[in-house]
């Protein structure tokens, strides 16, 4: 037996069969809570984790066994990555796998809010035919600017690229990746020239909270705004705020602040309350990377890194 390895969440079969046919034994608990994690977590090798884990100084100090914990997704937030670094233990994650699906999700939210989709519906449904307050927006020949331009970014502007935009990325650690379709450009040259801002942010000390009223105030021009990345990226009151004054046009947002919404404290109720009174916010629950193609995508590329990490 190679090791013994701990999934926690619900992941497509395809990770558990390879592993053990690979010659690892896997316990498949996805109902776990992050208690029965700690308590076990002395037993295994290896720890597969979504977001309900968070894999810090105290789980890592008693894994004494542990070599690696991979997140199925895209955020590196849930694990101490510094620290298991010095405790030999591999950290890696799979934006890979779920790219494409927050892509298509990113463009889809863009174009039903810019088409007003989602209030028009509502209205038909209720026995209401308006249509000129729903006259829309073509995307066609706007500014599309990214901020960061990892996985998710790549395939949202390469989704971008038929529909003859102007694509801006910025990126503080990555350079040299401009091309047909994007160019490289600062937060100065997004904010003079986009119509549209895309968030594509990893949760980090220093992303956090990154986006808020100085940031979003400084367009030259009113925006559609889309955070399919962290919600605590941004500063959602300030976006709120910049929506009454006509700064943004409209936001679509697949992440928020604090996404345990019936457990929200009353200054986040507040803020809450106001997103979604409004007809120019679209909401979705952290969806975007999550598809029935992103599942078995996801799992595929974890078995891939594990089994690089034993090659």
């Amino acid at each position: 037996m190679k090791g013994r390895i701990l999934i926690t969440d619900h992941l497509h079969p395809l990770l558990q069969q390879g592993l053990e046919a690979d010659g690892f034994s896997v316990d498949y608990l996805p109902e776990i809570t992050a208690e029965k994690v700690m308590e076990i977590i002395p037993a295994y090798t290896g720890l597969v984790i979504n977001s309900k884990v968070y894999v810090g100084k105290e789980m890592l100090d008693r894994a004494t066994q542990l070599t690696f914990v991979c997140r199925a997704g895209s955020g590196l937030e849930v694990i101490d990555v510094e620290y298991a670094k010095t405790k030999a233990v591999a950290a890696f994650n799979s934006p890979e796998g779920n790219r494409n699906a927050v892509g298509e999700h990113s463009l889809g939210m863009l174009l039903s809010m810019m088409n007003n989709i989602p209030k028009a519906n509502t209205e038909v449904k209720n026995g209401e035919w308006i249509r000129e307050p729903n006259r829309g927006e073509e995307l066609y020949g706007k500014t599309v600017g990214l901020i960061a331009y990892g996985n998710t970014a790549q395939a949202f502007a390469k989704l971008l690229n038929g529909f003859n935009v102007q694509v801006l990325a910025y990126d503080k650690y990555v350079k040299g990746f401009g091309s047909g379709y994007v160019q490289e450009a600062t937060i100065a040259e997004i904010q003079q020239q986009a119509d549209v801002l895309s968030l594509h942010l990893p949760l980090t000390p220093e992303t956090t909270y990154m986006i808020d009223y100085g940031f979003l105030s400084a367009f030259k021009k009113p925006f559609w705004f889309i955070n399919t990345a962290r919600g605590k990226v941004l500063q959602t009151a300030d976006l709120l705020q910049c929506i009454e004054e006509g700064k943004i046009k409209g936001a679509a947002l697949d992440v928020l602040e604090n996404e345990k919404i019936s457990a929200l404290t009353a200054d986040e109720q507040i803020v809450f309350n106001k997103l979604i009174s409004t007809n120019k916010v679209l909401l979705t629950p952290h969806i975007a990377g999550w598809t029935h193609e992103s599942k078995q995508k996801i799992a595929a590329t974890l078995l891939h890194k594990i089994r690089a990490l034993y090659s």
